[in-house]
């Protein structure tokens, strides 16, 4: 964390302390930042650790966020093999509306996880999979981390040819299906170190808390 001041330095260290199980290893200044080191692997977000991986940075971004740190680019400037990418946020004076957060993570080589979703939005997407006779399997990847999962058809997230241009349908409808439920894209970030080709962005969803499907406000 680079020039946060300590009271955000402090609220991340007690999300880290809250999200992350396995703890923090240790902490403190590094060079012009301030650094927590963490048990695990976070980073690499493969196994126990992929869940919590995206929980952990949910949790983050959604504290920022309300206390008017918003997301102003997510950036790779680095060459290395094994980068992941830099978060820069913007200080605004007034702090955004009280928001709800779901990550989405696309694993394997066929699987889609939404962590944190209400069961409308889960009811949405199988929808939509459904339309476009993807659906092959859902259930809970894990209950305690409100994490539940599709299998896919196929392999969108490793495709070829002309299945590359289905990928992108399916993202396509996806953001529409959330839209249309209020939900929109705050950032979509390679939080992962497993090397080139081997890992996708996850996303972090965001919807006011007082949207209300079907409203319509007429101001004169």
């Amino acid at each position: 964390m680079m020039q946060f001041p300590p009271e955000d330095i402090s609220a991340i260290r007690d999300i880290i302390k809250r999200s992350w199980s396995k703890g923090l290893q240790a902490q403190g200044p590094y060079s012009a930042s301030y650094e927590f080191k963490l048990y695990g692997n976070p980073w690499h977000g493969q196994g126990s650790d992929a869940i919590p991986a995206r929980i952990i940075m949910r949790e983050i971004l959604s504290y920022l966020f309300s206390q008017g740190w918003i997301l102003h680019v997510n950036t790779d400037v680095s060459k290395s093999e094994f980068d992941t990418d830099s978060l820069i946020f913007r200080k605004q004076q007034s702090s955004p509306p009280s928001s709800e957060w779901v990550a989405i993570s696309f694993n394997q080589n066929d699987r889609l996880r939404l962590i944190g979703a209400p069961q409308g939005l889960l009811a949405d997407v199988r929808v939509l999979l459904k339309e476009m006779k993807l659906l092959q399997a859902e259930n809970w990847k894990d209950r305690n981390l409100d994490a539940w999962e599709y299998k896919l058809h196929g392999r969108p997230w490793f495709a070829t040819g002309e299945d590359t241009i289905k990928t992108r349908v399916l993202l396509l409808r996806l953001l529409e299906t959330l839209e249309r439920k209020g939900w929109s894209v705050y950032a979509s970030i390679d939080q992962s170190t497993r090397g080139a080709g081997l890992e996708t962005d996850s996303w972090y969803i965001i919807r006011d808390k007082a949207w209300v499907e079907g409203a319509a406000v007429f101001h004169r």
